[in-house]
């Protein structure tokens, strides 16, 4: 029994930290649009927000960028 109390408190406990890392982006839904891709680098939109923004990388960002955003 306290083995499974200690499991369940550790389960309980990493949903909070995984929640609370993930709660900047999630709403978030960026979607690529490779036809107004730049020199400037790839170009996303949210299409949550709306925000857009250009990476080098090639990645999504990983943040909320609406003014006034979330993260």
């Amino acid at each position: 029994m306290f083995i499974f109390l200690l499991l369940l408190i550790g389960v309980l406990a990493w949903m909070a930290v995984t929640f609370r890392s993930r709660r900047a982006v999630k709403d978030c839904r960026w979607r690529e649009n490779r036809t107004l891709d730049s020199a400037e680098g790839r170009y996303f939109i949210c299409m949550n927000c709306g925000a857009e923004t250009r990476r080098r990388d090639g990645t999504a960002p990983e943040h909320c960028l609406m003014p006034g955003g979330r993260g």
